[in-house]
């Protein structure tokens, strides 16, 4: 098994990074086209992409502002990797006007890894880029 990871530094404080991460509104800024987030340990998260591959987890740790940890699998489309099977943890750190952001998922097999890397790299640049336009609507 293998790590997707990726790091990233936003010029965006941490309350509007972590709004965009535990919200459906705010998930649908940067990453889906729909979204359902019940925030509490044991809560369901689930997103669509715009090609209608949806993706469901549960959430597993919730610490405000500073780190968030849910399983993944994705329930149609997308890869096959099936819900609940891995494990994708995010870190914030707040440093003034700027959030480190720490993501990764665990669990995956090396193919998939590799996907899912480049593909957490990518929304996290849509993350950045929303994070940094201002606080959601």
């Amino acid at each position: 098994m293998m790590i997707a990871a990726c790091d990233r530094s936003i010029a965006a404080p941490v309350d509007v990074v972590w709004s965009l991460l535990v919200s459906a509104d705010g998930l649908n800024e940067w990453m889906s086209v729909a979204a359902d987030v019940d925030l509490r340990v044991g809560g369901v998260v689930r997103w669509t992409h715009e090609n209608g591959a949806v993706v469901a987890g549960e959430f597993r740790e919730i610490v405000p502002m500073r780190r968030l940890a849910f399983t993944y699998g994705w329930e149609e489309g997308g890869f096959p990797v099936p819900v609940g099977s891995s494990l994708v943890t995010i870190e914030l750190e707040a440093r003034g006007e700027v959030t480190d952001v720490r993501l990764r998922h665990t669990g995956l097999a090396d193919e998939m890894a590799e996907q899912h890397e480049h593909g957490w790299a990518l929304f996290i640049e849509r993350l950045a880029a929303r994070a940094e336009a201002g606080a959601p609507a």
